[in-house]
């Protein structure tokens, strides 16, 4: 199984651009040759400082890529009948692209969740998690690597998946055409696609599907993560809008506050959990604009013991 060493060869302060620091990765062990790789802090940009780069195991199942999500799963015993094989084919930098296709040695996949699949590497089952193309096709793309980079101003910082035609890509060449506002919606297209890795305490994402002016489809997704116990969620949801600038409540048709059933939807682990929210009857049909749908998770442990926080996904309507 390849593991990551970091040498420090200096003692920074918790400020990186503070000091000359630099770092040798070494990756490799019994299923493959060693590669070292030399990094540095010196990547840096307009937007933001490039910490870490290296290449991330990936593998295709019937045209979908999975990558190397750094969970071990928790699912024993299980059974020893493997779902799929698998076979190294391409360098482990590059993006299989073919299915059954591997970026690592390794032999076959268990299936585990709509967004999962696990493989054994050295007696422990780890988990890779699906990658989203966005429904683009990946015929330009040939690198694939874990990025790592602070933004500037950003209160933590930023991880990525990256697909990629440009071997040398920087974590600034990524963010570059997402934030400057001197380049055209769209640019770079062709050359990058990539993923986020969230870092939210319970694991949770929201997104926004099949968006329609009296309703969508919310898609709960959970992975990784620390809750404390079982996560759920109610029947309860709030709309807001952008007036001058300000977000403010959308109005309901009756002019009166909601009231909601006391319901519990139980929150699938490391998996999509999917909610039509229909707002046709309580809110009408929205008017053209910028939305954010507000919806609490809790965090239940037993009668009387859990945690709650306010998440939120934005949409328009056009």
């Amino acid at each position: 199984m390849k593991r990551i060493l970091t040498v420090s060869f200096l003692a920074c302060s918790l400020l990186l651009t503070a000091c000359n620091h630099k770092s040798i990765g070494v990756i490799g062990g019994a299923d493959g040759p060693t590669s070292i790789y030399v990094s540095g802090n010196g990547v840096k940009g307009q937007f933001g400082e490039q910490l870490e780069k290296r290449p991330v195991r990936m593998f295709n199942v019937d045209g979908d890529l999975y990558y190397d999500s750094g969970l071990v799963s928790e699912n024993t015993p299980r059974c020893g009948t493997m779902d799929g094989e698998l076979k190294k084919t391409v360098e482990e930098n590059e993006i299989p692209l073919k299915t059954g296709e591997a970026n690592f040695e390794i032999d076959a996949y268990q299936h585990a969740t709509s967004i999962t699949k696990e493989v054994n590497v050295d007696g422990e089952w780890l988990i890779f998690k699906k990658y989203d193309t966005y429904g683009r096709t990946l015929e330009d793309l040939k690198y694939c690597y874990y990025i790592k980079g602070h933004l500037n101003h950003a209160a933590a910082d930023s991880e990525i998946i990256v697909l990629t035609a440009d071997e040398d890509i920087t974590f600034n060449d990524v963010y570059e055409p997402l934030l400057s506002s001197q380049l055209a919606a769209g640019a770079g297209m062709g050359k990058t696609l990539h993923n986020a890795v969230y870092n939210d305490k319970w694991g949770i994402c929201f997104h926004a599907d099949a968006i329609t002016p009296t309703g969508l489809t919310l898609k709960i997704e959970q992975f990784g993560g620390n809750p404390s116990g079982e996560l759920q969620t109610g029947a309860a949801y709030f709309l807001e809008t952008t007036v001058k600038d300000e977000w403010k409540a959308v109005g309901t048709k009756s002019g009166e506050p909601l009231v909601w059933n006391c319901l519990a939807y139980g929150i699938k682990k490391n998996d999509i959990t999917e909610m039509e929210i229909d707002w046709q009857y309580t809110y009408g049909e929205l008017k053209p604009g910028y939305y954010r749908l507000k919806k609490e998770i809790m965090d239940f442990r037993e009668a009387g013991d859990f945690d709650e926080e306010t998440y939120e996904v934005y949409f328009t309507i056009e």
